[in-house]
């Protein structure tokens, strides 16, 4: 088995990981929205969604590695979710080289894989507000 190869993005707060509060999807923009255990909120939006899936961390064991200790969004740059629909027959118009990226979001218990064209935009909102 061929593991995913990760590069990070968004850095873990003192080790802090965030925890995935809502998944809001209106076909134009995909918004996570998480939160830190210091009362912070991040939203990180999507806006060329091609596809996304929530997943548990435990379903994911083979991205958690010495690559993805320090941080908390990711670009899979291969053997991700997005290797595996481009490798179906089915689905001849995705390719893994191409325009189209695939993402990690990780939470402590939810992650999000999101396939996108574009690079995620994350804003952070201090105490909650």
């Amino acid at each position: 088995m061929k593991f995913p190869r990760l590069k990070g993005i968004e850095a873990r707060q003192e080790g802090n990981v965030p925890e995935l509060l809502t998944v809001n999807y209106d076909l134009w923009t995909l918004r996570l929205t998480l939160a830190f255990r210091s009362n912070e909120i991040v939203y990180v939006d999507f806006e060329v969604v091609e596809g996304f899936r929530v997943l548990d961390e435990g379903q994911l064991l083979e991205f958690w590695c010495d690559d993805s200790k320090d941080h908390w969004v990711f670009e899979v740059l291969d053997n991700g979710w997005l290797a595996t629909e481009a490798a179906r027959e089915t689905a001849p118009f995705i390719a893994e080289n191409g325009q189209l990226k695939e993402y990690l979001v990780a939470g402590i218990n939810d992650c999000v894989s999101i396939l996108d064209y574009e690079y995620p935009r994350v804003t952070f909102k201090s105490g909650g507000t």
